[in-house]
């Protein structure tokens, strides 16, 4: 019932947005502009915290800011994953940075937020989750009373696995009768209708909650569910990031230096015996450089070698019996470290040393 609801609310936007179009004759600039104008229909402010400057950023480019960088002009990060802001780091080639100067807004009053009066909770109630994060759904009633419901990346009563999440990114809680959304200054933003917000009153009907990309459908219901309880995050949880960039450089320093290719016979004559593979690459059978007695080898069986690049390769040599590499036959086929070849009765594993 729940989900035909929420259709039939959705359906009804897009034909009302359909209808206002051909109506008032808009033009939306793009395809993609329009179908982000039907998730947002008034896109907020993104606003500097540092020096005030505020961008009137459009829909089609918004919903590209959680995996790229977007600096204000005073220096400041406006936008963007942390996990983005790392990979700059090392590699800036591989992150988008949007120019937010053509959206700079001159004179912008910014619209006093709303607050909900701060009283003791009242009587306990209950509100449906729905959301979808990592190829898992999430649809679950929770009861809430005096402790809040939180929702985050990790250690949250609805654990999410979107990167540019907070760890503890928004919260619903009750005051006195009400049912009430926070942002616990989360970097990209909690929006609740399209609106952001810091927090804000949540009505009857089923409503659509937007923390960073993840979007989760809230419905206040008289259905009991799970009593909600004080969460703590483990210790073990949380991340360093300067570790992890240090991690990752490391990681990369690694795969940049130079490995030497090794053949080693782990079935056969020449079992526990090791070949380094030179530039020149190795044949080996009954004749080559890698001379196994095994009749059922040709004098030259297989040759493995590596390309200009690095690359190593196993090439049969039109082989009587055939050479396989991990089961099936190959031919001129790229090998990777812990990859098995078989010839004859023989077993070989390329390694990577370095």
């Amino acid at each position: 019932m729940n989900n035909v609801c929420t259709m039939n609310a959705a359906t009804n936007f897009v034909r009302n947005r359909t209808a206002r179009v051909r109506r008032e004759g808009v033009s939306p600039e793009s395809m993609d502009e329009w179908k982000c104008n039907l998730y947002h229909r008034h896109m907020p402010l993104i606003r500097c915290a540092k020096c005030g400057q505020a961008y009137d950023v459009p829909g089609a480019i918004a919903v590209h800011l959680p995996d790229s960088v977007a600096t204000c002009q005073c220096g400041e990060w406006l936008a963007g994953s942390k996990a983005a802001v790392l990979a700059r780091l090392l590699n800036p080639e591989e992150i988008k940075e949007i120019d937010l100067r053509p959206y700079k807004v001159d004179h912008a009053e910014e619209a006093p937020a709303a607050r909900v009066p701060l009283v003791a909770p009242g009587k306990p109630r209950s509100v449906r989750v729905v959301a979808r994060s990592g190829g898992n759904s999430i649809n679950r009633v929770f009861t809430i009373g005096p402790h809040p419901l939180w929702i985050g990346r990790k250690g949250c009563h609805v654990d999410l696995d979107e990167a540019d999440l907070d760890i503890r990114h928004c919260s619903v809680a009750l005051q006195g009768d009400q049912l009430v959304v926070r942002d616990a200054d989360s970097h990209m933003g909690t929006f609740l209708d399209g609106q952001r917000i810091a927090e804000a009153a949540l009505g009857e009907g089923v409503h659509v909650l937007r923390a960073g990309a993840a979007l989760v459908s809230l419905e206040p219901t008289d259905e009991q569910g799970l009593p909600v309880q004080p969460t703590r995050l483990r210790t073990t949880e949380m991340v360093d990031e300067s570790m992890l960039a240090k991690k990752i450089a490391q990681q990369k320093e690694s795969a940049d230096q130079p490995k030497r290719n090794i053949l080693v016979c782990i079935d056969g004559p020449l079992s526990g015996q090791e070949f380094e593979i030179p530039p020149t690459g190795l044949i080996v059978g009954r004749e080559g450089h890698v001379r196994v007695p095994d009749e059922f080898l040709s004098r030259k069986h297989f040759e493995v070698a590596p390309d200009p690049d690095g690359t190593v390769r196993v090439r049969d040599l039109g082989s009587r019996n055939g050479t396989f590499l991990n089961t099936l036959p190959a031919q001129n086929t790229k090998v990777h470290s812990g990859d098995e070849i078989k010839a004859g009765n023989n077993r070989f594993r390329i390694e990577q040393r370095a």
